[in-house]
């Protein structure tokens, strides 16, 4: 296994730091979404997803069992490429660690986060007749929950300041979507609805305050 730690510093941009981190985000949960093959409308439903997240397009990878995965600028992802986390250690820093079987891996990855042209720019269909799925307005609502934890102060027992964060899995089908994220190592699971008008979000495993902090932003 190769693991990389890299440290970003943007103590005289420090805009730059928040832009990285809604970016590293973004591309963490795509490198972890996935959904079953044989079921054809889940499979359907993570298709036309793929399809409205720009230069991604889902593959299958066999684990005994077909399993769909999402291939972005060229890097194939499935639960054996590339683990990522990181932390804020200030306003202006942010650590990232990378683990891979392969070095290749990580410089792939490290290259997707930190490259300008590369930032991801979901919520897209140039399709006609199309609509944008609703699931990505929750993942953005994620993502910015989860910034928001991170500007906290490091007392305050909601804050992700100091604390490693990670994407576990993602696993999508038709009728819901369990999203896995590890706080220091701690799992816990949300589970996105994005076809229910209320209660698209809500807590299934994990009862730390900053799951629950979380679903709370996300629900504002």
């Amino acid at each position: 296994m190769v693991i990389e730690e890299v440290r970003f510093d943007f103590e005289e941009f420090r805009l730059y730091a928040d832009d990285f981190i809604y970016n590293l985000l973004k591309l963490m949960i795509i490198s972890k979404m996935n959904s079953t093959f044989k079921d054809i409308s889940s499979r359907q439903y993570f298709v036309n997803l793929i399809q409205q997240i720009d230069c991604c397009e889902a593959y299958v990878v066999r684990y005994g069992q077909p399993i769909l995965y999402t291939k972005y600028r060229g890097m194939e992802f499935s639960d054996q490429k590339i683990t990522s986390q990181f932390v804020r250690v200030d306003d202006h820093t942010i650590d990232v660690t990378m683990e891979s079987v392969f070095e290749e891996f990580i410089k792939s990855f490290d290259s997707l986060a930190s490259t300008t042209a590369s930032r991801v720019n979901w919520g897209i269909d140039g399709r006609k007749d199309s609509n944008i799925d609703p699931f990505f307005k929750l993942l953005d609502s994620f993502v910015h929950a989860v910034h928001r934890l991170t500007l906290l102060d490091k007392n305050n027992a909601d804050s992700l300041m100091g604390k490693r964060f990670g994407i576990k899995n993602i696993h999508i089908t038709k009728q819901s979507i369990h999203l896995e994220f590890l706080v220091d190592g701690q799992v816990n699971i949300l589970g996105l609805y994005p076809s229910k008008k209320k209660g698209k979000v809500e807590t299934l495993f994990g009862n730390s305050s900053i799951a629950s902090a979380i679903v709370s932003l996300m629900k504002q």
